[in-house]
């Protein structure tokens, strides 16, 4: 588990590093997509049918812990794919950082559950199921099938 937080936390500091600033990372939807939007939805396919298959529908806390749990590492595997892309533009680099911060998000419900606090862990958790910050950016880089 240290060595899967080890990679997540290298990636999110990769990411991190090459992060634009919030004016720049929304720019206008791009008129042709880019090789590594074309790559990016070949990859997010895969990775949703996988979601698709390994989740149901949780509907109580201890239900919805256990998605949480699957969901974080479903989406550091994601990501650690998605980086490995070459010819990434920098919307592209906004959209990966946007998956950086819900899979934090992610982390800390887990936090809160594993601290007790329930209702915490299922306000936060449905923050990250509700926002649409991954799939806009996604969105803007031309990479439509993710997020």
């Amino acid at each position: 588990m240290s060595g899967r937080l080890l990679l997540l936390a290298a990636v999110a500091a990769g990411v991190a590093a090459t992060a634009v600033s919030p004016a720049a990372a929304a720019p206008k939807a791009p008129t042709s997509q880019s090789s590594w939007a074309a790559q990016a939805n070949k990859v997010c396919t895969v990775w949703l049918a996988k979601a698709k298959k390994e989740f149901g529908s949780p509907v109580t806390p201890a239900q919805l812990y256990t998605f949480a749990q699957k969901a974080k590492s479903l989406e550091t595997q994601e990501l650690g794919v998605l980086v490995k892309i070459p010819g990434r533009t920098t919307a592209g680099t906004a959209a990966l950082q946007a998956v950086v911060v819900d899979i934090d998000e992610i982390g800390s419900a887990i936090t809160a559950w594993n601290q007790g606090n329930a209702a915490k862990f299922v306000t936060i958790l449905k923050k990250y199921l509700n926002d649409g910050r991954a799939k806009s950016a996604f969105a803007v880089a031309g990479a439509t099938q993710c997020g």
